[in-house]
């Protein structure tokens, strides 16, 4: 958003991973300008549009796979996009229908990256299905919030992830554009102006899930500093999740206090609003009294791996009873045992998997290194947790 808005920027707190990354390098590929120093970035906006073609690269990233392929659309020049061969896999097909209705030209053989985008976009009108992922309505709100001529979304069919749209609503909101919500889906007025702002990145509440499930597991109390207690984003309520499986609570400005004997019960949930912490509930569900069922994640079939079928298969290693189907997971808990874990090049699946550890000896996991996606310094910060890990060839 700060990289297409019309004035400077500068974001602090930003974290430093393989998809920021991508992202810088994929912007700075486009003709944006973004320094980075430690955890802050100075972004400045384009003097004019690019005009000679262009190539980059999103590499594993899907948030910036979907964002920039909009954002391309801006450019009146042939844009190619090519991804990692994990991101070749996940799907495109919704947004590149969407962009084309818009007048975009997307070539792509199989509707998936890698794609030659040009723009630029000639119409205001276009319908999206966002049943696999929310982040193709994100994705055309932030191109659109650049057009002249503003942009009109047709929703068609069930909306998934809906936090993380109303998270886009909000900092559009931030950079002065406003995102009407319509009975028919939503709408960016002609004529607003997008400027840049200066703020501190709120920390992430993804990543903060593996500690609550630690010390859920384990037993004893952790505080999560830098916690967003005003979040938008729907995992930020996953402790209320918790609650109700015997864990407690205590919230203090700008952090949180999680507490618990290791004595868990299972639930039944709805985990819709959640997705990305839904293999940490599923790694606590094992040591849980009872049977937990985790209902409404179809879409989880659709993240870098697939988190229903292979989650459940990972967990039924270490000799937990799991059924699972196209929307649920169903794990009973039990006393796992050592098993040797397949991550499928997955960063999520690493970090979840890994808290099995913490009552469970001789747990493996294949391929540690996928954690730098998203949280690079994972296992250092779970071993002054007490998590301990050992490379192992």
């Amino acid at each position: 958003m700060c990289a297409v808005a019309t004035s400077p920027s500068r974001l602090t707190n930003v974290v430093d991973n393989n998809d920021i990354q991508a992202a810088i390098k994929g912007l700075r590929g486009l003709g944006y300008q973004i320094e980075q120093s430690v955890d802050e970035l100075q972004i400045t906006p384009r003097i004019k549009p690019l005009n000679k073609p262009a190539s980059i690269n999103t590499y594993h990233s899907g948030t910036f796979s979907r964002f920039v392929c909009a954002i391309a659309g801006l450019d009146s020049v042939d844009i190619e996009i090519n991804c990692s061969n994990k991101m070749a896999t996940r799907p495109m097909h919704e947004l590149f229908s969407a962009l084309n209705e818009l007048g975009v030209s997307v070539e792509s053989p199989n509707q998936m990256l890698p794609a030659l985008i040009r723009g630029p976009f000639k119409l205001r009108s276009c319908q999206v299905d966002a049943g696999r992922s929310s982040q193709f309505i994100s994705a055309l709100l932030i191109a659109g919030a650049r057009l002249e001529q503003g942009i009109k979304i047709n929703l068609v069919g069930k909306t998934v992830s809906n936090s993380y749209v109303d998270m886009t609503i909000y900092w559009l909101k931030q950079l002065g554009v406003e995102v009407l919500r319509q009975p028919f889906g939503f709408e960016i007025k002609p004529g607003q102006t997008m400027n840049g702002i200066q703020t501190v990145v709120p920390g992430d509440a993804v990543s903060a899930s593996y500690f609550m499930g630690l010390v859920g597991i384990a037993g004893g109390e952790i505080k999560i500093d830098s916690f967003d207690h005003q979040s938008l984003q729907g995992e930020a309520k996953f402790y209320q999740v918790l609650e109700n499986m015997g864990m407690s609570f205590i919230k203090e400005e700008g952090a949180l206090i999680a507490k618990s004997n290791g004595q868990l019960t299972a639930i039944t949930v709805d985990m819709a609003e959640m997705p990305d912490v839904v293999q940490t509930l599923a790694v606590m569900a094992c040591f849980a009294k009872g049977t937990t069922r985790i209902n409404n994640i179809a879409h989880l079939a659709f993240k870098e791996s697939n988190r229903i079928t292979d989650t459940a298969n990972e967990l039924i290693k270490t000799g937990i009873n799991v059924k699972f189907g196209e929307d649920f997971l169903e794990i009973e808990g039990g006393t796992p045992h050592q098993a040797t874990i397949e991550t499928y090049d997955d960063h999520r699946m690493a970090m979840s998997m890994a808290l099995l550890g913490a009552r469970t000896q001789g747990i493996k996991i294949i391929d540690p290194n996928v954690v730098a996606k998203s949280f690079p310094s994972y296992w250092q910060q779970m071993g002054f947790c007490g998590l301990t890990s050992v490379a192992v060839d």
